[in-house]
């Protein structure tokens, strides 16, 4: 589903994007046209841990688990925070609460301020439905 093309855009896939496409949820068609678009597919490692958790609060069985996450590493760069993420990561974080407070949202989490950075360093979209991220520039929106 990956292109190797430098010119194609980066898509940061958000634990949100991963969720509704390994579960076939309502959204996950939308995910799979995405992931299939020419591009350099990148997953923060930290997506690996939030989506292991959605699907144990699911009462999903840790072998279906452990395979979901080896489909995510088999579909995308599974790639480590590093240093400029990690300074990227106080400004995105503040972005994304203040992004919240103009449009009366919840805060957001610690995960989506690390992938914000992501997106910010790589330069690339975000791929995802989850409101915290709704009309920021760096958010490929798959919701309603």
């Amino acid at each position: 589903m990956r292109s190797g093309s430098r010119t194609a855009l980066t898509v940061i896939v958000d634990s949100y994007a991963w969720v509704e496409f390994l579960t076939a949820g309502p959204r996950g068609p939308k995910v799979r046209e995405r992931l299939e678009s020419p591009g350099e597919l990148v997953t923060p490692d930290l997506v690996l841990a939030e989506v292991a958790r959605v699907f144990a609060w699911q009462g999903m069985d840790r072998g279906r688990i452990a395979g979901h996450l080896r489909s995510i590493g088999a579909l995308s760069a599974i790639l480590p925070v590093n240093v400029d993420v990690a300074l990227e990561t106080a400004k995105s974080g503040e972005d994304l609460r203040q992004h919240g407070r103009d449009t009366s949202m919840g805060p957001p989490s610690f995960a989506d301020a690390v992938i914000l950075s992501f997106a910010r360093c790589l330069g690339g979209k975000v791929l995802t439905a989850d409101r915290h991220f709704a009309g920021l520039p760096e958010t490929d929106w798959i919701g309603n």
